[in-house]
């Protein structure tokens, strides 16, 4: 009802000067009073006209180049547009609605210099654009997007505004146009630190050949060039008369699991979460090259594991899961980590990536290193949110054997990450 009554209204605006023209002309004649109703007669019949256009047989077009990419990157939107009326069009205002999804800024390592203020990074991404098609039946525009955060971004309308030359006509029209954007994860460097290893864990020999481990000695043999002088046995040397140095038991890796925090929880800062996905996907490929067996589970809402082969296609599936996962409301993650655990063979090294050390998940990380050869925590939290306790539950969980990282604004904003396993 509301629409009708606005276009009667834009009617009488036309009909109205047309007559009050016309009238003059005819009453007052003369060239001066029929010059202005003919002058203003092309204008009137394409208000006219503009009004009954259907601006909705106008067919559009989005294409996105390229589709999938990494976060941080730019790409390039093309939007296509198809009119078969051959209709002149004074203008087109276009705006591309983008995603809730897009407004934020991803400058790569940069952003964790706003851990502590992450919002900053918060901004409403807006398109626009003016063309003026005229008689033309295909036109485009393109622009670019940069700084692209992570996510699959689905843009799905087009909002296209037109009207006549003094602003009295004025048509608008939403259209349905939907296309895809993936975004992964951006992929950091990883420097893995390990501790001293266990040598009867694993079901297969370590990856890392070029680093031995010189605590088991199995046997001599002859020096040959490339070994460490350290490596020499003296006594062995004496008695063959030639030099000897000492074989080792090559060292066997580990069977690893491990566990993503997906929880959203009071006060998560989502930058950090960010940097947690980050961590999660860059450390698999470090890992999968040092363990025998490597289980990636993120723990949430939902539950997902991955066991992670040697080939890519476990690695791109975790990539992919990455990509779209947000924090959802669940059950303490401490729980989950115990639920977990409980229900896995021992001998596994326990990893945990997580936002929030929770006295739960403090005591389940205590009660993992009765029974769990190693337990590595990634805690991904700003220096400033740190609190007294957290402070206290990682100085204790260090003195209790577990390996803490903490990753914050200094480590995040490396070109590397150096971490320990």
């Amino acid at each position: 009802m509301k629409k009708f009554i606005l276009n009667l209204f834009k009617i009488l605006l036309i009909l109205i000067p047309l007559g009050v023209l016309y009238s003059y002309a005819m009453f007052q004649g003369g060239f001066v009073s029929w010059f202005l109703f003919f002058g203003s007669l092309p204008i009137l019949i394409y208000m006219a006209l503009l009004l009954i256009y259907p601006m909705s047989r106008l067919k559009i077009e989005r294409s996105i180049q390229p589709v999938i990419t990494e976060a941080g990157n730019s790409v390039t939107v093309e939007i296509k547009f198809k009119r078969d009326r051959f209709f002149p069009l004074y203008y087109c205002v276009i705006e591309d609605l983008l995603p809730d999804t897009l407004d934020y800024r991803d400058t790569k390592r940069k952003k964790f210099s706003f851990l502590s203020n992450p919002d900053a990074l918060k901004q409403k991404q807006r398109v626009k654009k003016v063309i003026f098609p005229w008689f033309k039946q295909t036109f485009s525009f393109t622009y670019k997007i940069n700084e692209l955060p992570r996510g699959e971004h689905v843009f799905q309308h087009i909002r296209i505004s037109t009207g006549d030359f003094i602003g009295i006509i004025k048509k608008e029209e939403t259209y349905p146009v939907e296309t895809k954007l993936l975004v992964y994860p951006s992929e950091r460097k990883v420097l893995l630190h390990k501790q001293a290893q266990s040598f009867e864990e694993g079901a297969s020999a370590s990856f890392n050949r070029t680093v031995k481990n010189t605590m088991v000695v199995s046997g001599v043999r002859e020096y040959m060039p490339g070994d460490r002088v350290s490596w020499i046995d003296w006594k062995a040397s004496a008695k063959k008369n030639t030099m000897m140095t000492k074989e080792f038991d090559q060292e066997k890796s580990q069977d690893m699991y491990l566990m993503f925090d997906g929880t959203a929880h009071e006060n998560l800062n989502w930058l950090a979460f960010e940097g947690a996905v980050e961590v999660g996907v860059s450390l698999i490929d470090v890992l999968k090259e040092e363990s025998a067996r490597l289980v990636f589970s993120v723990l949430g809402s939902d539950r997902t594991t991955v066991p992670i082969n040697k080939n890519q296609m476990s690695k791109e599936q975790v990539k992919h899961h990455m990509t779209t996962i947000q924090p959802k409301p669940a059950i303490p993650f401490g729980r989950l980590v115990k639920q977990e655990t409980g229900v896995l063979p021992k001998g596994y090294l326990m990893m945990v990536i997580t936002t929030q050390l929770s006295l739960e998940l403090y005591d389940t990380l205590l009660q993992l290193r009765q029974k769990s050869p190693r337990v590595v925590l990634y805690l991904i939290q700003s220096d400033q949110a740190l609190t007294e306790d957290e402070k206290k539950w990682l100085k204790y969980l260090r003195s209790s054997d577990v390996v803490v990282n903490l990753l914050s604004e200094g480590q995040l904003m490396k070109l590397t990450i150096e971490v320990n396993a």
